[in-house]
């Protein structure tokens, strides 16, 4: 099994295109990937 990881960078940090994580979560558990921390 292969582990990924995301780093991101400048989220949320100006209060414009703001992304809630449960939509990033979301979003990530669509693409097919397990285990969110």
């Amino acid at each position: 099994m292969s582990t990924y990881i995301t780093l991101l960078r400048g989220v949320n940090i100006s209060g414009q295109k703001i992304i809630k994580m449960a939509d990033l979560r979301a979003f990530l558990t669509n693409a097919g990937l397990k285990s969110l921390v």
